[in-house]
């Protein structure tokens, strides 16, 4: 039982992450194969392997809550006081995480769909930011937040893209918050303990587990390389929004330079464990 909730605690953290991926550290816990077994079969398996399931799930699910509260705070500091930094952090994470995932391809040569579906990741994510620029959110520093009804819609889809990517190793569930414009919005939902967007967010991320995350694994296996451009595609995208600017000191660049080396030697360190685990 403890040891599921602090394998569920280090998925939580892994999930808040930009290019992170908890799915990658539950399989380096070598609970991933479960994990997947007991949501993937829950509906279809016997009375005995559900009790089993519930009680398994129900154990990684509190550790996961206990990290996202507790790390959730942190990522919320550091980017209030240390926003280009910690941006540039996350973009070590993020460029970093672009080679791994072409090394999961069958194909080695890039045909036409690959590239149009490249191009339709990179215009999706960019009519999502383009989308945002005209259609603001919640005001996550005080308590006071519009909640409009397109807004609620966001916020449930956003819940279950991420849910989606939290259970597929290599893909990052809070880098897509980061590509859909709301990981900072929902981290500060959740440090202001805003009930009703953080169960919106909620009830997607169920969603995107139960059944987000079985149409992904269909499409890995059947259009696995054109699946995996769309993914670079948004990738890549995301990464003119994440920009912070660059403050032109020798110092700061310096510091800059460290930090964005740091986040690409921290996933580098995550694929050699996921390699050396399988």
């Amino acid at each position: 039982m403890i040891k599921n909730i602090i394998s569920g605690a280090l998925i939580g953290i892994a999930n808040i992450i930009p290019g992170v991926s908890g799915g990658t550290v539950a399989l380096l816990l070598g609970v991933y194969e479960k994990l997947t077994e007991s949501i993937g079969e829950f509906f279809t398996t016997s009375k005995n392997k559900k009790i089993e399931s519930i009680k398994f799930l129900s154990q990684i699910f509190v550790g996961v809550i206990i990290g996202l509260l507790a790390f959730a705070k942190i990522i919320g500091f550091l980017y209030a006081n240390y926003k280009e930094g910690t941006s540039f952090f996350f973009l070590g994470l993020i460029v970093a995480s672009l080679p791994l995932v072409l090394t999961h391809r069958e194909s080695k040569i890039i045909n036409k769909p690959g590239k149009l579906w490249f191009l339709f990741g990179l215009l999706l994510m960019t009519t999502f930011t383009v989308f945002q620029s005209f259609y603001g959110n919640g005001d996550t520093s005080s308590k006071v937040y519009i909640l409009t009804g397109g807004y609620t819609i966001k916020l449930i889809l956003a819940g279950t893209l991420a849910g989606g990517a939290m259970v597929i190793p290599g893909i990052s569930g809070s880098l897509l918050l980061v590509m859909l414009g709301e990981y900072y919005n929902i981290l500060g939902f959740v440090n202001n303990r805003m009930i009703i967007p953080v169960a919106l967010v909620g009830i997607g991320t169920i969603i995107g587990i139960v059944g987000f995350a079985r149409i992904i694994d269909k499409l890995l296996k059947s259009h696995r390389d054109n699946t995996l451009y769309f993914i670079i595609g948004l990738i890549v995208a995301s990464l003119v929004e994440i920009w912070p600017g660059f403050t032109l000191t020798l110092s700061n660049s310096i510091t800059n330079i460290i930090i964005f080396s740091l986040g690409i030697y921290i996933v580098k360190l995550m694929k050699k464990l996921e390699g050396n685990k399988e």
